[in-house]
């Protein structure tokens, strides 16, 4: 996992991780605070990394951005479609792979699920609807009041990311 542009070392490199860093930052305040990620800053996040990563690889890293986007995007726009992620959080997602090679995007999308699931059961426990929520296909108004425990997934992305950065420099599984 390491041999990837955005563990490789050069200035391109650390480019990118203090521009994911900065806008996952923007992207959670936004989050939390209105339940919306605005376009714009998907932009800067999604060009910028792209812009980095060809300086750094040229063709070869518009291929492996490419390949990375196609699989978070593909996915992301499958779990927009069953109600599980908001557009937001799917071009947050887009804009982030354009720093990774196609195995790193797989173990985000993982890390995002894992972290994503952990902070929805925190969520439902916080809010008292986990009983809710284990019940929930019984009786729509408990699945009703599920649903009030939602989490702003920006959230999960970031956390999913620094578990990802993290993993990568040896600091965690």
């Amino acid at each position: 996992m390491a041999s990837s542009f955005l563990f490789s070392g050069e200035f391109a490199a650390f480019g990118a991780l203090a521009l994911s860093l900065a806008g996952l930052a923007a992207a959670c305040y936004t989050d939390l605070s209105s339940r919306r990620i605005p376009n714009r800053l998907n932009l800067v996040i999604g060009f910028g990394l792209l812009a980095l990563h060809l300086s750094a690889r040229g063709l070869s890293g518009l291929s492996a951005a490419g390949l990375a986007f196609v699989i978070c995007f593909s996915i992301g726009l499958l779990l927009y479609f069953i109600g599980a992620l908001g557009a937001g959080d799917v071009k947050l997602l887009a804009a982030l792979s354009l720093a990774l090679d196609p195995g790193l995007a797989w173990h985000l999308l993982a890390r995002i699920a894992l972290a994503g699931g952990i902070l929805g059961i925190a969520r439902l426990i916080a809010d008292g609807n986990f009983r809710n929520a284990l019940f929930g296909l019984l009786s729509r108004a408990r699945r009703a009041k599920a649903q009030d425990s939602s989490v702003p997934y920006a959230v999960a992305i970031t956390a999913g990311w620094l578990w990802m950065l993290s993993s990568s420099f040896g600091w965690l599984l």
